[in-house]
């Protein structure tokens, strides 16, 4: 997908702007705090109907507005346009449309626009908790499949359903609770399945991806999928966690206990690995998850997001990202930089088309 228009108004700090971009590189430059990475996260959320980096869409309405509203225009790879909006006004649902269709659920939206951004809160993944990994897999694999995000939800909420009867002081109703392991037994067997495959395919991806941007030094890293699915059925799991669970009131096996194991030279890369050497894995983690996604589905090209992504890396690693996205595997592009040097780089590297915008106090030129 091309990203050709956006039209923003009050979002965050940008009060209007409306931009063309290049169907290639798109940069923008300007010091800390100017509103670069609020134009990324308007991008973000037209793909999936948030914020990168706040849920609380009233957050992201700016100061003294009641509304924001944003728009896009696109077309695909077959030339085909599409229009997007996403419209949040204070006290009132969140409105987005395709081609002036209104959604009747916003999941529906989830992966007609592909899209990575990789950004320094990516660090979560190699630095963070489980939760940040878990999450890392269920972005990729729900832009591609419907199921995988239907079963996601449904497990989700069975689990506080069941997570809240556990906590009760009284007695629970246990048909009630059988129900609901019944539930979370079948999604997550499907979860499950969906995360192994997804594994199985990233691995290598990551692998070789990882090896290019550290050229050739003696740098091994490997990813491994941990799951309680790997035990069997998990209704078994659940009716025999019980008298337990019911003591510390949740539910102790599943697939929420889920976690992808990130290792370099053999060894958790969190305990391992420098500052350049950790963002370099999650950078890698996130162009696999780029190679993976064209891949999939109805093969759209997504689109690739970079924000402000270059500090703490040495020169060498800095030149071979660039050159790794400026070649034919990837598609639009957008970078936001406060070093001009680093963008210069980039589009000295580049091939193809590219605009320049800078940015100010919200102001875009």
């Amino acid at each position: 997908m091309i990203l050709e228009r956006i039209s923003i108004v009050n979002y965050r700090n940008i009060e209007e702007a409306t931009l063309d971009f290049s169907p290639g590189v798109n940069c923008f430059v300007g010091a800390n705090g100017m509103g670069k990475t609020n134009l990324l996260d308007a991008v973000y959320y037209l793909s999936f109907c948030k914020s990168a980096s706040n849920p609380q869409d009233g957050a992201n309405i700016r100061h003294g507005a009641g509304f924001f509203l944003l728009q896009g225009n696109y077309r695909s790879e077959q030339g085909t346009e599409a229009h997007v909006s996403c419209a949040v006004k204070e006290g009132s649902p969140k409105r987005v449309k395709w081609d002036d269709k209104p959604y009747r659920r916003l999941a529906e939206h989830v992966g007609k626009i592909p899209l990575v951004m990789i950004s320094p809160s990516d660090s979560a993944l190699v630095g963070g908790a489980s939760e940040e990994r878990r999450r890392f897999m269920d972005v990729v694999i729900s832009q591609h499949d419907a199921a995988y995000l239907d079963s996601l939800v449904r497990y989700g909420r069975s689990l506080q359903q069941r997570n809240a009867l556990l906590r009760r002081e009284e007695e629970p109703d246990w048909n009630l609770m059988s129900v609901l392991e019944e539930m979370m037994a079948q999604d997550a067997a499907l979860i499950y399945r969906r995360r192994a495959a997804f594994t199985e395919v990233f691995r290598p991806l990551f692998r070789e991806i990882y090896a290019g941007l550290c050229n050739g030094a003696a740098e091994t890293v490997d990813i491994e999928y941990v799951s309680h699915g790997a035990r069997g059925d998990l209704l078994p799991q659940l009716r025999d966690g019980r008298a337990k669970e019911r003591i510390v009131g949740y539910t102790l096996h599943g697939v929420h206990k889920d976690e992808l194991q990130l290792l370099f030279n053999g060894f958790p890369v969190k305990r391992e690995g420098s500052q350049g050497q950790m963002k370099t894995y999650f950078i890698a983690m996130k162009l696999a998850q780029y190679l993976y996604l064209k891949e999939r589905g109805e093969r759209r090209t997504p689109l690739l997001l970079m924000d402000d992504i270059f500090d703490k890396l040495d020169a060498g690693r800095v030149g071979r990202i660039i050159d790794y996205v400026s070649g034919s595997a990837f598609g639009q592009l957008f970078i936001t930089d406060t070093n001009r040097s680093h963008l210069d780089l980039i589009l000295g590297a580049s091939a193809c088309d590219y605009r320049l915008f800078n940015v100010k106090d919200g102001k875009v030129s």
